[in-house]
Formats: structure tokens, sequence, C-alpha cells
């Protein structure tokens, strides 16, 4: 069936397609994306129906082009569903793992710089097609260790099947205590903060880059190590969107408490703007948003892991009206919000981070001697 439908003609038009756009520059990324089998990572994935709740429907090797032309799209694949009910047009249920937009993986593969003689940890082995693109990338398959919190048998057969024999570990990334640094390390999961684990495990004068500062923020940094076990960078242009660690899946929020109430300046456009939410993700860690309609008025409510929340609801002609059930959470957010407009609303391009070696997060604004802000992660770990 995959013969029959020429995957290595579909590899090489999204292999063209990533290099137009300009997520891929460089010839050896080309060259890995154009014959890498995206489709032999990607057996089953299932398709958004829309509903609510929502509703995805399976697409197997046996519907043909159904299944195959999303694979060599540059769209994001659902590939896992957490405990998954079955109903009679397909399945509801929350996605837990997916194969990553490969403009998103290109485009965190050539701001690497990955060389032949590095050796690269793939923190987030999923489905194996980002091991496979970096195996095309290294001298050989003792240059690539992949590690995943679980399925990694699954992604090994694929991985063998192709002929490639990585070194894998089924772990935490985040906690696991790393044997040997790496030159590059890159993440396809959305870390809440750099662990200290990670940050011993990159080598000096060595990248990593990961999404930071999940559910909420898309922002996509790239950091560099020194010899003190300091990392510091920028967040990139593009930025990127990809599934929280599944550690995190489990997290229970608590019942919101009392409310208080009040007025917020903050127009809902810029509730709705990715750079503020980006900025409020790093000053309130774990920060989700959610939206709703309350009377048919518009509802933008904030929650922390912890159970705290705060909302405001937008009525037409009467301003915005605030409640909350922690008033330090509120200041923090009018307070950002503040800063933000008065510096123009600058992008999160225009940010860095930088960890220390005691751990300390600290971003920062334009360079590190500008205006900046200690990350708080202790609650995080």
């Amino acid at each position: 069936m995959v013969r029959t439908l020429n995957w290595v003609s579909a590899a090489r038009s999204l292999a063209d397609g990533l290099r137009a756009s300009g997520d891929i520059s460089s010839r050896s990324v080309y060259k890995a994306v154009a014959s890498t089998p995206r489709h032999a990572s990607v057996p089953t994935h299932f398709d958004n129906s829309g509903g609510v709740p929502t509703l995805w429907q399976r697409r197997t090797e046996e519907e043909g082009v159904r299944w195959l032309e999303p694979i060599y799209s540059n769209t994001s694949l659902v590939t896992e569903l957490g405990l998954a009910e079955a109903v009679d047009a397909g399945w509801h249920r929350v996605p837990v793992s997916s194969s990553t937009q490969p403009s998103l993986t290109a485009r965190m593969l050539e701001d690497l710089g990955i060389e032949p003689e590095d050796d690269v940890l793939d923190a987030g082995l999923g489905t194996g097609y980002q091991a496979a693109l970096i195996l095309k990338l290294v001298a050989g398959p003792d240059r690539l260790t992949a590690c995943d919190i679980s399925g990694t048998d699954a992604a090994r057969d694929r991985l063998e099947a192709l002929g490639h024999h990585p070194r894998i570990i089924e772990a935490d990334a985040t906690s696991w205590r790393w044997q040997r640094q790496f030159d590059k390390i890159i993440f396809s999961f959305g870390l809440p903060y750099v662990t200290d684990s990670i940050r011993t495990a990159l080598a000096p004068g060595g990248r990593l880059i990961a999404n930071v500062f999940g559910p909420m923020s898309a922002g996509l940094v790239l950091l560099e190590a020194r010899s003190d076990g300091t990392l510091s960078g920028r967040f990139t242009e593009d930025g990127g969107t990809v599934m929280h660690a599944r550690r995190e899946a489990g997290a229970v929020r608590a019942e919101p408490g009392e409310r208080s109430g009040g007025t917020s300046g903050i127009p809902v456009e810029d509730f709705d703007n990715y750079h503020l939410k980006f900025l409020l993700s790093a000053r309130l860690p774990g920060l989700d948003l959610q939206y709703g309609t309350e009377e048919g008025r518009p509802v933008r409510r904030l929650l922390l892991p912890d159970g705290r929340w705060g909302e405001v609801t937008y009525r037409a002609g009467h301003g915005a009206a605030g409640s909350y059930q922690d008033q330090g959470l509120w200041a923090v957010v009018e307070e950002t919000w503040a800063w933000w407009v008065a510096h123009a609303k600058p992008s999160w391009d225009q940010f860095g981070l930088t960890v220390g070696p005691d751990g300390r997060h600290t971003l920062w604004h334009r360079s590190p001697d500008g205006d900046s802000w200690d990350v708080p992660t202790a609650h995080l770990g």
C-alpha cells in the first residue's frame, strides 16, 4: 500500500515545502526530511472531527491516502488518546501524545546546528520520527541517546525496522541522573522549567532547545551552556507549541475558593495575545487560560496548579469586571500587563532566559542587564 502511494515523493515534497517556507535552511536537514519515511513512525493517528467533546477518528494504513497524506503534510498528528472512550463514530478523550509538526521539528534542528560528531539527547522520543531525522545528521547511532517516559518499545521497533539502533532509555528525562554530557539536547515536550538534571547534562558550549513555561506559553528558547554550569539564551522568533510533559497529566486542581472583585483594564484582545500569555506564563509558572462566555459576554479565566484563579468578564460599554480567588495572583497579572503595554507590547523573541548553577531562573528583556524577573520554580518540582 505505502509503496503504491509513493512515500519517497511525498517526503521530498514535504522537504521542498519546508525549505520554501524558510523552516529548512541547511542541506543536511533537507536531506534528512526528504529521505526519512515519517509514516514508518506513525502507523496510526487520529483526526479531529470536531464536536463537544471532540470526536477523534482513527486513521490506519488500510485507509490509504486518508492516512498517508496528513503524515506528509506540515501537520502535528495526534498519536495517542488518554483512556479513550469508544463511541459509534470514533473516540472521545484528550490527546496525550503526538508527532510534532514537521516545520517546528525542522526549525529546532536548524537552531541546534547538529554536527556529525555531536553527542545528542532526544528527550521525548515519542513516535521515533525526530530520532530518525537526527540519526541522518550524526556520524552513527552511538551519537544519539533517546529518552521517553513510556512507549519506548514501539519506537525502538520502528527505528530498528529502518536500520537504526540508538541508545534508548525509558525514563523521565527531566529527573534521570545522566552519566554523560551532551553537545545538543532537544525537547519535543514542554518543560515547566529546566531541572538540574537537564542543566548538568549539557556540555560546556553545548546547546539546548525547548518549549518552556507551559501549558499556556509557546515560547521556544535556545540555551547555551557555559563552563560554570550556567545556561543562557534567547527565545526564538517563531516559537512553537508541543505536548506538555506527560508527568504533568495527572495534576489535580483545587476547587475555587471565595471570590473577591474589582475592575480590570486589560482588553480581551491583549488576553488573547500570544506574547502577553508568554510573559504571564513566565511570571506565574503552570498558568493556564480558559476561554468562555457568561450570558453572551466573553470570559477569560486564569488558573494555577495550586487552585488559585482569577477571571475577567467583558461587558459591552461597561468595561471589564475582574474577580479572583487570590488578590496576589491578580496583582501580578495587572502589573505584568502594564509593563508589557508600557514597553510597546514586546514579542517573546525580545526576551531571554538564564538558568544559574544554583538553578535560579531569570527571564530578561533585551539583554541580561535589562529588566528582569525571577521565575519561581520551587513548587513545580
